[in-house]
């Protein structure tokens, strides 16, 4: 009887009620964001290789890539694909700002007299680095100043920060400058100490655009860094008066404004991480991502309490979190990946679930640039991984190491038992009739879609 319903052909076809379904692509810098949105589309414009989301849905779909949208910057696919596709293929430069593309999934109805189902995926990619900022929006300068400074002082940070902090001392803050050129040599010296730390794997550094300044490059408004609190008063013109008015503005017209512009809802936010830079780094490293996490998704705390929902009304429904670079590791060693992540947002994930909020840990590789391979070390065989080295030009076979069943395993990591080797991507296919071979993508793809399609 079903069977023939669907085969009725009537004169018109009845509408079915079109869908948008927002994605959130966030991760902080080298986390794979642009590989990850560049797989994300190759795989759904050539279907070939998504066993489990066809599956799954039961229905055939095609994608096509929308115009683009004249308010936002579009995300570059045709560029970055091109990267891939070279002799020799190179991984795609970074996007720097937020960007925008729209994919249109077309569904076969499931009845003939029934119009076919329209979903339009929007994609927005946006620096992690600048969301940690959101968390500035609940602080005044002298109490961001505080935090910053006190989190500076801390033994791990400190090393780095002396210049800023002794440079500092030997100002005058609060009365009337007496070099022009003193508020540049003080922004100069606190972004040189973000810098350093960034460059040693931490991840917590504010403000984001001191990093990734985007469309603000040598902007004036960024002139400025955390400072004490005056005892007294200060002068109206002193360097603690310009820095605070600055800290003010910048958090008006670029913090807030990005956001209201940008972040008004969500239905899922797919957060990327590199967990592979924890384990390249030690545990240090791994608290500071954690607290970046923290004051990422605080921003995100998707409930009716939260302060930024009196400025933005925020709704997301799922979140997302992905351990990236899957490749990099031998399959057998995927399970204990997952399990080092969970361990990392354990306490973000449980604060998302009480408020009802879909979440979901995976791991994954958007490019899989490397093969399995068993192999004889030190007379003993283990599961390695086979891959063109960057730099190199031919395939050589590795053994990372064993990853380690916990962070709490602090020896390991401060022993440097595991090593990372980075590995150049593989040649996309020449057109978009074929995919990339990838990890896990498809699972991904179909958690975004499952109960919406």
């Amino acid at each position: 009887m079903l069977s023939f319903i669907k085969e009725i052909e009537l004169p018109f076809k009845i509408p079915t009620p079109d869908k948008t379904i927002k994605v959130a692509v966030t991760g902080l810098s080298r986390s794979g964001k642009t590989v990850f949105l560049t797989s994300l589309i190759n795989q759904l414009i050539a279907n070939d290789k998504l066993p489990y989301l066809n599956e799954k849905l039961g229905r055939p779909f095609v994608a096509r890539l929308l115009p683009p949208d004249s308010v936002y910057v579009r995300f570059d696919y045709y560029s970055k694909i091109k990267a891939f596709r070279l002799k020799e293929p190179k991984w795609p430069k970074a996007t720097k700002s937020v960007s925008k593309t729209t994919l249109q999934l077309e569904f076969k109805s499931e009845y003939a007299f029934l119009k076919n189902q329209i979903i339009n995926l929007e994609l927005i990619d946006y620096p992690g680095e600048w969301l940690l900022d959101l968390s500035m929006l609940e602080l005044d300068f002298a109490s961001w100043s505080k935090s910053m400074l006190s989190l500076a002082k801390v033994a791990k940070r400190k090393r780095y920060a002396q210049e800023w902090l002794q440079y500092m001392q030997s100002v005058d803050l609060y009365g009337l400058p007496a070099d022009e050129h003193t508020e540049e040599i003080l922004h100069d010296h606190y972004s040189e100490y973000l810098k350093s730390l960034h460059y040693r794997g931490y991840s917590f550094v504010q403000p984001g655009r001191f990093l990734e300044p985007g469309d603000m490059q040598d902007d004036p408004l960024l002139c400025f860094c955390p400072l004490p609190a005056p005892v007294g008063s200060c002068h109206p013109d002193s360097i603690y008066a310009r820095f605070e008015k600055r800290y003010e503005q910048y958090i008006q017209e670029v913090v807030k404004r990005l956001y209201l512009e940008h972040f008004e809802s969500f239905d899922t936010q797919i957060v990327l991480v590199d967990l592979l830079k924890t384990l390249e780094h030690g545990y240090d490293v791994f608290e500071d991502m954690h607290l970046s996490f923290k004051h990422i998704l605080k921003s995100f705390t998707y409930g009716t309490n939260n302060f930024l929902t009196r400025f933005f009304k925020l709704q997301i429904n799922q979140v997302i979190f992905a351990a990236t670079k899957a490749d990099y590791l031998p399959r057998s060693q995927h399970n204990r990946y997952k399990k080092l992540l969970e361990e990392m947002i354990w306490d973000l994930k449980k604060e998302l679930d009480v408020r009802h909020i879909d979440t979901e840990v995976t791991v994954l590789a958007a490019v899989k640039s490397t093969q399995d391979v068993r192999a004889k070390i030190d007379g003993k065989e283990v599961e390695c991984i086979r891959g063109v080295v960057e730099g190199e030009h031919e395939p050589s076979t590795h053994f990372p190491g064993e990853l380690p069943e916990s962070y709490q395993d602090e020896t390991f990591l401060r022993k440097g038992d595991f090593h990372v080797t980075r590995f150049r991507p593989i040649s996309f296919p020449l057109r978009d009739t074929k995919a990339v071979e990838h990890i896990r993508m498809d699972k991904l793809i179909y958690s975004i879609l499952k109960d919406r399609v």
